[in-house]
């Protein structure tokens, strides 16, 4: 006699530039109910390519039963999420994207970010940055406890590292391969995010992604899931057309 096994279903987690994984914390509740969480960390150090932090991913998930791992991208994440899928389709249940990109249009951006990025060392330029994002996220509506805690994770960030994500930034380009995405994919985008513009890429992503319903949240910014009532748990197991009707959801 067999045992049916009660093991749970992956929830893998790919971060934006943080690359720690832990601006996730308000969505992990939620989706320990049903999966297994993977919050990814990239880790320390420069020496990587898309390919690398994809192989990474394909190595920590080989194990996953076929069909099973809800995959979500945020922000930088969501390319690497988009380039594991297409690695990885037979693994893959379901794709979440937020605020995220298969190419980041703003290249002059991208360029002064890498070319200033080394001023964070220095405590005044950090102060200033810290002052800009705390005003950015309050106009956003984020509440000063995640706005503390966001910066105390940011403030973790291995500099090295995060230069290097942005010039990965500058060399990937998956547009061209978004319509080999089989998988079913949601898409959530904010109407007021200030470092990518999300709802135009997800319009996009949406156009060419055959199996995709779009999300739009206009009053909500970058930090999308740090926001009152959004909820990733929310949109990982609703039909596609259910979706898309209701729009924006949150988890009773």
């Amino acid at each position: 006699m067999t045992v049916e096994s009660t093991v749970k279903p992956l929830a893998l987690l790919i971060p934006g530039l943080d690359g720690t994984g832990r601006l996730f914390y308000r969505q992990i509740e939620a989706l320990v109910r049903r999966y297994r969480v993977l919050a990814w960390d990239f880790g320390a150090g420069a020496d990587f390519d898309l390919a690398s932090l994809v192989s990474d991913l394909g190595q920590a998930t080989a194990a996953e039963p076929p069909g099973s791992i809800l995959v979500v991208g945020e922000s930088f994440g969501g390319p690497i999420a988009i380039a594991y899928v297409l690695r990885h389709p037979e693994r893959v249940r379901r794709l979440i994207l937020v605020n995220t990109f298969p190419y980041y249009s703003r290249q002059l951006r991208l360029f002064l970010g890498i070319r200033l990025s080394g001023l964070l060392t220095l405590d005044l330029a950090r102060r200033i940055k810290d002052m800009i994002v705390d005003r950015i996220l309050a106009d956003e509506g984020i509440p000063e406890e995640d706005r503390l805690r966001y910066k105390e994770i940011v403030a973790t960030i291995d500099l090295e590292s995060y230069r290097r994500r942005l010039e990965l930034l500058r060399q990937i380009d998956l547009r061209p391969r978004l319509p080999e995405i089989k998988v079913p994919a949601v898409l959530l985008a904010a109407g007021r995010d200030k470092i990518v513009p999300s709802v135009t890429e997800a319009r996009y992503m949406a156009s060419q992604i055959p199996n995709a319903r779009l999300v739009e949240f206009p009053e909500a910014g970058h930090a999308l899931l740090l926001t009152p009532g959004t909820s990733l748990a929310a949109y990982d197991d609703l039909p596609l057309d259910i979706i898309s009707r209701q729009g924006p959801v949150s988890e009773s």
